[in-house]
């Protein structure tokens, strides 16, 4: 099995017209829901369905448990698992600070190196011309029709799918989607990295 990539150009920050390098993008050929990984682990694995979900439970509540008490958490051979914080931008001085000024930046995830060594030492790369790299986007009328086929197969889609299915940068996507809610088509479901879009 290989990993598909594509090329694509750098945006040019700086803005000024300069030909910037061409950098490479996995291909995704789609991605695993929370269940779907649970039955991929029971077909492969031989386990029975109620205990991989049950391992996987158990490790989610232990994990938050352990973050929750300020500690870096290993899990197996993937990598650590910590928390950063963030400082009110207000704060100047040690003495200026107050409990609400600190607040939870994000949850960190540092990679094993032998668990990359891996995935380094078992990867094949093969070109692929994305069908979804496109200079000119979509008008918005195709994407919505795009957006419906989705829908009819699919309960929800995020905006990482939603960029790939119409061909368009994760900022051009949300811009997509923040009309699309607007317009009465979607409507946001769950927060930060759990944000899914439902039809109306």
């Amino acid at each position: 099995m290989s990993v598909n990539y594509d090329l694509y150009e750098t945006p040019d920050l700086a803005k000024r017209g300069e030909e910037q390098p061409l950098h490479a993008r996995v291909v995704l050929k789609g991605s695993y829901t929370a269940e779907e990984f649970v039955e991929q682990v029971t077909a492969l694995q031989h386990m029975p369905h109620a205990q991989v979900v049950g391992i996987i439970e158990a490790i989610s509540k232990e994990l938050r448990h352990l973050l929750l008490k300020g500690f870096s958490v290993e899990l197996g051979d993937i990598g650590y698992f910590s928390l950063s914080l963030s400082v009110d931008k207000k704060v100047k001085e040690a003495k200026e600070l107050r409990s609400p000024s600190i607040s939870l930046k994000d949850i960190n995830f540092r990679v094993n190196r032998q668990f990359k060594k891996d995935i380094e030492s078992g990867l094949e790369l093969r070109r692929y011309h994305s069908p979804f790299r496109v200079k000119n986007p979509l008008p918005e009328e195709k994407c919505l029709q795009r957006l419906e086929r989705f829908l009819k197969e699919h309960p929800c889609i995020n905006r990482q799918d939603y960029a790939l299915l119409v061909g368009k940068t994760k900022t051009q996507a949300l811009q997509d989607i923040n009309a699309f809610i607007e317009q009465g088509v979607l409507k946001k479901y769950g927060v930060g990295r759990s944000v899914v879009y439902i039809k109306v």
